[in-house]
This record gives C-alpha cells, sequence and structure tokens, in this order.
C-alpha cells in the first residue's frame, strides 16, 4: 500500500512539474531598470551580457523600454552591420514587445543606425527543447530518484 502511495505522489508531482514548465513564458524587459539606450562607449557589450545571464525559453517575451530611440528586430546580416532596411519602422518613443515564438536566433537593433554601431544591439538564441530531450530526459529522471528517495524516507519515518 505504501508503495503505491509513494508512485502516486511521484506521478502527480512529475505531471505538475512537466505543467509548469511547459506554461512558464516568462517577460523580460531588455536591460532590466536601464532600459533600451546607446551604451556607453566602454559598456558595448552590455546587451549581449545582459542576454548572457538569462535562459530563454519558447513563449518567452521581451519588452524594450525606449524614449527617443526604437527597437527592430532584423535578420543576422543587418544585425552585423546595423542595416535597417529589411525591418518595419518602429516608434521614436514608448515600448516594444516581442514573443520569441520558435528556437534559434533573434536579432535586434535600434532604428537609430549610429546607437547600433556603438553596441545597441541584441542577439538572443532560444533553444531548440528537442535537441536537448536527452539531457531533459536524464535531469528528470535524477530528479524524479530524488524525490522518490524523499518519499521513501518519509514513509520509514512514518512506519
Amino acid at each position: 500500500m505504501a508503495k503505491y502511495c509513494v508512485l502516486g505522489i511521484f506521478v502527480f508531482a512529475t505531471i505538475m512539474f512537466s505543467t509548469f514548465s511547459v506554461l512558464s513564458a516568462l517577460q523580460y524587459k531588455v536591460g532590466d531598470a536601464d532600459g533600451w539606450h546607446q551604451p556607453d562607449d566602454n559598456n558595448r557589450d552590455m546587451y549581449e551580457t545582459w542576454a548572457g545571464n538569462i535562459d530563454f525559453h519558447i513563449n518567452d517575451t521581451i519588452l524594450f523600454v525606449y524614449k527617443n530611440d526604437s527597437a527592430i528586430e532584423v535578420l543576422k546580416p543587418d544585425y552585423y552591420h546595423c542595416n535597417a532596411t529589411s525591418s518595419t519602422v518602429a516608434p521614436k518613443d514608448g515600448s516594444t514587445l516581442f514573443t520569441l515564438d520558435k528556437p534559434g536566433f533573434y536579432y535586434f537593433i535600434s532604428g537609430n543606425l549610429d546607437h547600433c554601431n556603438r553596441g545597441q544591439r541584441l542577439m538572443i538564441e532560444v533553444p531548440d527543447p528537442a535537441s536537448n530531450s536527452k539531457t531533459n530526459a536524464a535531469n528528470s529522471v535524477l530528479s524524479v530518484m530524488g524525490f522518490g528517495m524523499w518519499c521513501v524516507h518519509l514513509m520509514l519515518l512514518l512506519i
């Protein structure tokens, strides 16, 4: 009987954890409190550093907040050459929200090309969950085993 109770708790916890992971898309404000602006000359990598500290996932959103500027999504070559011709015109004040709706790379630049050339650009990678399935499966098994051991210890204490 206790074995089935532990197994039931284990299955329920696994399902709840999996469901929460899928439904937990997050919104990130680019640049955090500083927002989206031209970086100082000694900090041109600020947005690369900012994005490098975040694990982005499918359906996460990124919010650009700016004044006298804009944020536009561009293709990879346009990102590296600060070229905005492949994009539509973006607002000059306010905010823009983008959804990271598929795995891959996303490229954003300031609509002010001088700002882009001075480092106001952002590249984000959203990993493909399918490519990490073996790693995720191994981590899930280890997590489940840890939870199962905890349940076993709890049952032994209660007996």
